[in-house]
């Protein structure tokens, strides 16, 4: 009895501690992964679990299954998503114990170990947005597959393991973990491993994206860092960890901790792939090992040291917590916004976005339009890319301005090439429209033009000036010395000038003769400029540009 009041008593804090998550919200990738799995066949699912193919698009069945379910019987409810979560990591905090008592380690040391594994603020994420359900179910399979693994019914271990590794490809190096204990029991474990690993390699040299392997000094000068200051907390983690080394006396926690690096090795190899929350699955070995020290450090040293540890977990915990909560409430406020305006005005398909919440990609905001507009072929184009807006060429479709100071959301039908505005201002998005070529996207307050670039402006009458600032830089200076543009309005030559320094110079043009409504501007810029390494063909960069 006293042992379930204590479990009991650990769950409520835990509940206590990590109560804000519900007022968080779905992140990009879970947006996503709801548009299309509860819309997919079943098959998709099964065929994904049972075949021995690594899967080049990523898709994880057993986490694309939790998100059939729960979207088809939660929809955009997030707080009814977040029990199932801490469910499933406060199971494989249970299921973590069990494991390091079958290990034999005493209770004190393995209730140490299993609190660490629970309350790790580098984890947080996992048990706070469902994106990380991959995580979670794979720590589920891992730690089963061990505790089997160590059974007369080792076979079955074959079973979770696969479940492991459908579930994230973070397991890949799982059966690494298990030859510490048998490594012949663990072969076919390995062969499976093998397998799916250089099936992963050969995918790996045709693809270049995020999830793109990077077999280089530099990953790892970025990976090593940043997962070792993770696992640690900073340099106060640091002190609390070290006076343990004192404790390690025999080789047996070492080579846990050297198998937490092995299934740490396809991570420190994506070094566009950084997130704390990945070390989830090798924080199991991890945990044995701590486990094995704890069990040589005195009750009451460990008793003060987890309190310690604990004390600057909820700290970390207070500051994550703020900027997870601030990132969400953006992204609420955007889907919540985004569906009643559709509620009000059916959007028409595609549409096109300018500007975005941190916390949405336009892979998660294409997944909020088709999960609102229940059309599974919704389209979500940049309207800063010219090939989509194209698009809008004959029609006016809507476009989805975000405002982030008001958190305001706003829907506007555009077309291609239209002129709205007399005066484009390129240090906030705006106009994208506006710009019919040779203009490339906005970066730091201005456009880089081609050589040759257009747009349209819409002329107020009785506008006698077309006005342009421009931002000169050094680099461009130096590499062709001289800069020399001449401006068009309505195919006529208006003017012309040189830049010779660096600078943000504010030209104006006198028109030569009246005009009004739609207009064409056309900047031809001379001699042309290639930067290194970037393979454009620029003209000249623009701040601003309007006819007054």
């Amino acid at each position: 009895m006293k042992r379930v009041l204590i479990a009991l008593a650990v769950v409520l804090i835990f509940v206590i501690a990590n109560r804000a998550a519900f007022e968080g919200y779905f992140s990009g990738d879970d947006l996503d992964n709801l548009s299309w799995a509860t819309i997919a066949g079943v098959d998709t699912f099964y065929k994904e679990l049972l075949t021995p193919v690594f899967s080049a698009t990523n898709t994880r069945p057993t986490g694309a299954l939790f998100y059939r379910l729960t979207g088809v019987a939660f929809g955009l409810d997030f707080p009814r998503y977040i029990p199932i979560l801490f469910a499933l990591h406060l199971a494989n905090a249970a299921l973590l114990f069990w494991l390091l008592r079958r290990k034999q380690i005493a209770e004190p040391p393995a209730c140490a170990a299993t609190l660490i594994f629970l309350c790790h603020p580098a984890l947080l994420e996992a048990w706070w947005k469902p994106m990380y359900i991959f995580d979670l179910l794979a720590a589920s399979f891992c730690i089963a597959t061990w505790l089997l693994f160590n059974t007369r019914r080792w076979p079955l271990a074959l079973l979770t393991f696969w479940l492991a590794y459908k579930s994230k490809e973070v397991a890949l190096f799982f059966p690494v973990v298990l030859a510490i204990d048998n490594w012949r029991r663990a072969i076919p474990f390995l062969a499976i491993s093998a397998s799916f690993g250089l099936q992963a390699l050969r995918v790996n040299t045709t693809r270049n994206n995020p999830y793109t392997l990077r077999f280089s000094l530099a990953s790892l000068a970025q990976s090593i860092p940043f997962y070792a200051k993770q696992a640690y907390i900073d340099k106060w983690g640091a002190l609390l960890i070290a006076p343990l080394l004192y404790f390690v006396r025999t080789l047996q926690p070492v080579k846990y901790f050297a198998a937490t690096v092995a299934l740490l090795i396809p991570l420190l190899f994506l070094p566009a792939r950084l997130f704390s929350v990945y070390l989830y699955v090798p924080m199991i070995p991890a945990a044995l090992g701590l486990a094995l020290i704890f069990a040589r450090v005195p009750v009451n040293g460990l008793a003060i040291g987890l309190l310690l540890w604990l004390g600057l977990n909820y700290t970390v915990l207070r500051d994550k917590r703020k900027a997870e909560l601030a990132i969400a409430q953006e992204s609420r406020a955007w889907v919540t916004q985004l569906a009643a305006a559709h509620k009000a005005a059916p959007l028409a398909n595609p549409a096109f976005f300018e500007n975005a919440p941190p916390g949405l990609p336009d892979y998660g905001m294409r997944g909020a339009l088709r999960l609102i507009t229940k059309n599974p072929g919704a389209e979500l184009l940049n309207a800063e890319e010219d090939d989509g807006r194209l698009k809008a060429k004959d029609r006016a479709l809507p476009t989805l301005y975000w405002f982030r100071p008001r958190n305001l959301l706003t829907v506007v039908p555009h077309r291609f090439a239209e002129a709205e505005t007399n005066y484009l201002e390129f240090q906030v998005p705006s106009a994208a429209w506006q710009l019919k070529d040779g203009f490339y996207k906005r970066e730091n307050g201005y456009r880089w033009t081609a050589p040759t670039a257009t747009l349209m402006l819409a002329a107020p009458q009785g506008a006698s000036i077309l006005q342009i600032r421009f931002n000169i830089g050094q680099p461009i200076i130096d590499a062709v010395r001289r800069i020399h543009v001449k401006v068009y309005v309505e195919n006529e030559l208006t003017g012309e000038t040189d830049f010779i320094a660096r600078g943000i110079p504010v030209v104006d043009f006198a028109l030569k003769r009246n005009v009004s409504g739609p207009v064409e501007v056309r900047l031809e810029t001379t001699p042309g400029y290639t930067p290194p390494k970037d393979g454009r063909s620029l003209g000249v960069a623009v701040i601003g540009i309007g006819i007054l």
